[in-house]
C-alpha cells in the first residue's frame, strides 16, 4: 500500500512537471508548418504555382545558393497582407532553386499586431532577444524584428 501511495505520488509530480514544461517546449502548429499561402517548403523553381512574375525574376533563382524574389504591390500576384496588417514588401527565398523561406516586410508601428496575431497561433515566443521575438515549430522558425517577420523551414537550415 506503502509503495502504491509513491508511485501514484510520482506519477502525478512527474505529469505536473511535464504539463508546465510542455508549453515551453512545443507550440502550436503554424500556418507556416507545410510552406507559405499553398506553397510547400522545399519546392523546386520550376514547380511553383503562377506567381505573375517574369521569366527574368526566376531565372535569378540560382542553380547553387541562395537566391531571393521581390514581391511588392504592381509586382507578382502574391497578396501584401499577413492577415489585417499591410505588407510593403515579401521576399520568398530559395536554396539550389528550392523554396526554403520568406520575409515580410512592414511597418514599424504594425510590429505589435504581427506579434499578437502569431502569439495567438503559435503560442507565446520561445525567446526574445534584441528586440526581437522568436517561435520555433517542428517545421519553421519564426522571427518578428522591427519591421520584418521572417520565416525560415527548418529543413533549410
Amino acid at each position: 500500500m506503502k509503495n502504491s501511495k509513491l508511485l501514484f505520488l510520482q506519477v502525478g509530480l512527474c505529469c505536473v512537471l511535464c504539463a508546465m514544461l510542455i508549453p515551453h517546449v512545443a507550440h502550436a502548429e503554424s500556418r507556416f508548418e507545410q510552406g507559405f499561402r499553398e506553397i510547400p517548403w522545399q519546392t523546386h523553381k520550376d514547380q511553383l504555382p503562377d506567381l505573375n512574375l517574369s521569366k527574368k525574376a526566376l531565372k535569378n533563382i540560382y542553380k547553387n545558393g541562395p537566391a531571393s524574389v521581390l514581391f511588392m504591390e504592381g509586382r507578382g500576384n502574391l497578396k501584401m497582407s499577413f492577415d489585417d496588417v499591410p505588407l510593403l514588401t515579401i521576399f520568398m527565398h530559395f536554396n539550389d532553386q528550392k523554396f526554403t523561406g520568406v520575409d515580410m516586410l512592414f511597418k514599424p508601428d504594425d510590429r505589435e499586431r504581427i506579434i499578437e496575431i502569431l502569439s495567438a497561433e503559435t503560442g507565446e515566443p520561445l525567446s526574445e532577444k534584441d528586440g526581437a521575438h522568436q517561435w520555433q515549430t517542428d517545421g519553421v522558425k519564426i522571427t518578428v524584428t522591427d519591421r520584418e517577420l521572417l520565416v525560415t523551414a527548418i529543413t533549410a537550415q
